[in-house]
């Protein structure tokens, strides 16, 4: 998917409600850091030059405007943070593009609703922020039964937890679905960043990786979903709602979710850090390959890290959650990426637009 945005503290549901109208009155001030992720993913579609997807980010992020006191992170995150006096909200966008991020070959209606939001809750799972609203826009040149869409976004979204407030509809030359989610925070939690990782922490991930590279390798070769989980997990993936909502609360220094791939998504922390990093462990999925665990991307698996990784192992337990498996360790030379004691280079998937 394309680089996000991000926002962050918690207040009772009056305050909270009280601070979304004033949030929806004036959310263009959060579009102005959203929008760069949904035009640049319309953009992978039709623009065709040298620059990659990343470099263009940061030539964005540099140029963004910062002078906004609501804006406390703008664009080069996992969402943006926007804090009023008495709320925080975390706010992403990811557009799914046919023929880029999803094929309706093998895709239902069903299975489209479901990655769309799940790929956005992921994102506020990645900053510890719990979903409460989306919206979403539909451009479709009227190839699906676009009500049956809307019925299953609805659907998904109250399956996170949250509400569909709205959107857009429109025809288009290429199906497409664009999502923002807007989160908030527990009281007491602080967002989790891509720049908090510190010296010494211990690297973890969520769960095991390269099931939707493998399943979507089958799903290619004419495999069907039917109890097959490495295709259904790349179909419907499932965001970590509830384990980054639990590492904000148990002192997780930094987190970012799984999206283009396990390296370079996790390169995304070190360089935000200025730490390196040493990789002992890579839990990989059942017959998926090494390859697909480090550079497949689309596991919707969260990396975190933490200076305290037994309190963060028992906090998943008390919840109920499948413990954290420990991977690596944060070191001081921010040039070092070590994997199995030899040098790894870092890389991840890209939209060149």
């Amino acid at each position: 998917m394309g680089s996000p945005l991000s926002l962050g503290v918690a207040a009772g549901a009056e305050g909270e409600t009280k601070v979304i109208r004033q949030f929806t009155n004036c959310i263009f001030l959060a579009q102005l850091s959203v929008i760069s992720k949904i035009r640049l993913a319309w953009l992978s579609v039709i623009v065709r030059n040298s620059s990659a997807e990343f470099e263009i980010l940061s030539r964005l992020a540099a140029r963004s405007r910062r002078d906004d006191p609501n804006l406390t992170l703008g664009i080069g995150d996992d969402a943006a943070l926007l804090e009023f006096a008495e709320v925080s909200l975390a706010v992403s966008a990811d557009a799914l593009v046919e023929g880029v991020h999803f094929d309706m070959a093998y895709f239902t209606i069903s299975d489209l609703a479901a990655k769309a939001i799940a790929v956005n809750a992921s994102d506020l799972a990645a900053m510890g922020a719990r979903p409460r609203y989306f919206l979403v826009t539909v451009a479709s040149p009227g190839s699906i039964d676009t009500e049956a869409l809307l019925v299953a976004l609805e659907n998904e979204c109250a399956l996170h937890h949250g509400t569909l407030i709205g959107g857009d509809l429109s025809s288009g030359a290429t199906l497409t679905v664009s999502v923002t989610a807007i989160g908030s925070f527990d009281a007491g939690s602080r967002p989790l960043l891509r720049s908090g990782a510190k010296v010494g922490d211990t690297i973890l991930v969520t769960g095991a990786l390269g099931a939707s590279a493998l399943g979507l390798r089958r799903l290619a070769a004419g495999g069907r979903a039917n109890g097959d989980q490495a295709c259904y997990r790349h179909l419907r993936p499932m965001a970590q709602a509830e384990a980054g909502i639990v590492a904000a609360r148990s002192g997780a220094s930094a987190a970012i979710d799984i999206s283009d791939g396990f390296l370079g998504d996790l390169e995304h922390i070190l360089s935000a850090s200025g730490v390196g990093a040493s990789l002992s462990e890579i839990p990989v999925f059942d017959q998926a390959t090494l390859d697909d665990a480090l550079y497949g991307g689309e596991d919707y698996q969260l990396i975190i890290a933490t200076p305290e990784p037994e309190t963060l192992i028992s906090v998943f337990s008390n919840h109920g959650l499948q413990a954290p498996i420990r991977i690596g360790s944060c070191l001081e030379d921010p040039t070092k990426r070590l994997l199995f004691g030899q040098p790894y280079l870092a890389r991840g998937y890209q939209h060149n637009l």
